[in-house]
């Protein structure tokens, strides 16, 4: 897929997958000028992506919760 498609895809502005390609932050091929998405790469990274940032929230709520509350997350 394009990069217009992934942007429409992922719901984001085309700036934004252009700014994650060029800090080579998402997965993308190259050919020539062209930028492309497989959209099963684009499925598994923002899973990946989901599961970092829940457990990020899980971890600043534990430190803010005390060794007798935390979060089973």
């Amino acid at each position: 897929m394009s990069v217009k498609e992934a942007a429409l895809y992922m719901g984001v502005s085309k700036d934004t997958i252009y700014e994650l390609t060029r800090k080579k932050n998402i997965p993308h091929l190259r050919l020539g000028r062209r930028i492309l998405f497989r959209k099963n790469a684009l499925d598994i990274w923002m899973r990946e992506m989901e599961k970092s940032s829940l457990k990020v929230e899980k971890d600043i709520a534990n430190s803010y919760l005390g060794e007798d509350l935390k979060l089973n997350l």
